[in-house]
């Protein structure tokens, strides 16, 4: 009973991670339809936000996970406007500001100094590029249909994926252990003080949206326009705030799942982002467009693959070969889908004829 308790607790601590992760994916799909694979990339940068502003500029963690979110929920922000709803003028500014900080932190600029002007001429470039606007028309943006929005998400995961080791590295790094190495044992079981963090942020970090869902003008606008979207702008939601402000806070949460998944004993490494091919899982389980089953999907998971590594080796099932624990969340998915298709909480579709 005692390993089995243990068990159930390891697995809700790594459930939590993955209920972040998927959480951001279905407030980007329930908002725009779109299946956003840059989620993983967003995870990356995250993570090594939070390393940079703690370890490298020496910043308290917390403070650092506070500006990983800021800044990752900005790019997702950005890449919303930018690439899958193309405005010309941001779409001018952002590239000449990541062009000129490229060029000048290869070229031996500090961070910083190459961030800072990197921006003041990105900033000129969006000015400039406005007023051209204004005097010759146009301005407007154009978006991009889902199938190709789902595209451009793909393709920013690989640029992402090639980014990040660029400026950190391609190994390992340690972002310290925040919460100490201590635990707490309670009647035979151990309870990790990071991973009681990490249920601790990820249930702050749920409530917190949650909250906003349901009580604030912008969630009920995002709820309205899940509901019916030509409805929603026909009574004035605008559906461009709506996706940004989904896309924001998809990024918010990878960067909270990345940074909370290689904090403490882990190590930080570039493929961080493969975490979210089991996240995809837990969101098929729980239901593309419910955020309540993101997080009973999340934990599912993460409780079925640690519970299976415990007793595999404890039942002789060694034979079912190392990663098998992995292999178990994709069959109760599939188990879960032959009873109900759309996921535990998912919303059935409804064909008339």
């Amino acid at each position: 009973m005692i390993q089995f308790l243990q068990g159930l607790f390891d697995g809700a601590a790594l459930g939590a991670q993955y209920s972040l992760l998927v959480l951001g994916f279905v407030v980007i799909y329930r908002a725009t339809g779109i299946i956003n694979f840059a989620q993983g990339g967003l995870v990356l940068v995250g993570a090594f936000m939070t390393y940079n502003v703690s370890q490298t500029w020496g910043w308290n963690f917390y403070l650092a996970l506070f500006v990983s979110m800021l800044v990752t929920a900005a790019i997702g922000v950005l890449m919303q406007r930018l690439l899958l709803q193309w405005v010309l003028r941001e779409l001018v500014g952002v590239v000449s500001a990541l062009l000129a900080w490229a060029v000048l932190f290869y070229n031996g600029w500090n961070q910083v100094a190459a961030f800072v002007a990197g921006l003041v001429l990105g900033l000129v470039s969006w000015v400039l590029t406005r007023e051209i606007e204004r005097r010759w028309g146009g301005g407007q943006a154009r978006e991009l249909p889902v199938f190709g929005s789902i595209m451009v998400t793909i393709g920013i995961l690989f640029v992402i994926k090639q980014v990040v080791p660029s400026v950190w590295g391609f190994t390992e790094s340690s972002m310290g252990d925040p919460w100490g190495l201590g635990v707490s044992r309670t009647a035979g079981l151990i309870f990790s003080h990071a991973k009681l963090w990490t249920l601790l942020l990820t249930a702050l970090a749920l409530a917190g949206f949650f909250c906003v869902d349901r009580f604030s003008r912008i969630g009920v606008a995002m709820r309205a326009t899940h509901v019916d979207h030509e409805a929603a702008v026909a009574n004035g939601i605008s559906h461009r705030v709506v996706f940004a402000t989904a896309f924001g806070i998809g990024g918010g949460m990878a960067a909270l799942a990345g940074t909370t998944a290689a904090a403490g004993i882990a190590q930080l490494t570039p493929n961080l982002d493969l975490i979210v091919f089991l996240a995809f899982p837990a969101m098929i389980l729980g239901g593309f467009d419910s955020p309540f089953g993101a997080v009973v999907g999340g934990l599912v998971v993460g409780i079925v693959q640690n519970l299976t590594k415990v007793y595999q080796p404890a039942w002789d099932l060694e034979w079912l070969g190392v990663g098998f624990d992995r292999v178990m969340v994709f069959l109760v998915m599939l188990v879960v889908l032959m009873v109900r298709p759309y996921g535990l909480f998912g919303t059935k579709e409804v064909h008339r004829v």
